[in-house]
């Protein structure tokens, strides 16, 4: 029984990293666009 509930924690705690590097990689995401925009306008 301990180890299922030590394999649960492990679940959890993937699953709150994986929210985390998605919500990091949106962030960069918006981010690059955001500035390839401003670039691409001042370029222009």
């Amino acid at each position: 029984m301990a180890n299922k509930d030590g394999n649960e924690l492990a679940t959890v705690k993937v699953y709150l990293n994986t929210g985390i590097i998605a919500t990091l990689v949106g962030v960069g995401f918006l981010a690059s666009t955001l500035i390839f925009g401003v670039l691409f306008l001042i370029l222009k």
